[in-house]
């Protein structure tokens, strides 16, 4: 029986196992900060890269966003967590936002988890060392 643990609970979901496209936000108020950390399946056959540069470039041209070039990075308490990072911008309607976004795929797993934090301002330099503490505290399950 596959197992799914969630902040909350663990569901028992019988004999089939779902693709988890799940996604979890948090709200620094204070900050006016936000992060997001959304998964889904890595499709056969595609690296992180692949798909990264696929989703990057629906972003640029859905929402015109000015997105750095990804850049290779170690995240986590450990330095484990191989990723990319980039930095974006974009409008959505009137509402401007700011990221850093870093995407990686769990060792051993088809999934691709993209953990963004967001800010609808410039993220200032107390914003990016909050951020980097972030990353830097990531720990993989």
């Amino acid at each position: 029986m596959a197992a799914y643990l969630t902040h909350d609970l663990t569901l028992e979901l019988g004999d089939e196992t779902p693709e988890d496209t799940s996604m979890n936000m948090l709200a620094f108020r204070e900050r006016g900060t936000s992060l997001v950390i959304a998964r889904s399946p890595l499709p056969a056959g595609q690296t992180l890269e692949d798909l990264y540069q696929q989703q990057l470039a629906q972003l640029r041209e859905r929402l015109g966003a000015v997105i750095s070039e990804p850049q290779p990075t170690l995240a986590g308490a450990a330095r484990d967590i191989h990723g990319l990072e980039v930095s974006l911008q974009f409008k959505r309607g009137e509402v401007l936002s700011y990221q850093r976004q870093l995407a990686y795929t769990p060792p051993g797993q088809a999934r691709f988890v993209a953990v963004s934090y967001s800010k609808q301002a410039p993220l200032t330099p107390t914003d990016l060392a909050h951020w980097e503490a972030i990353k830097a505290g990531l720990q993989l399950n």
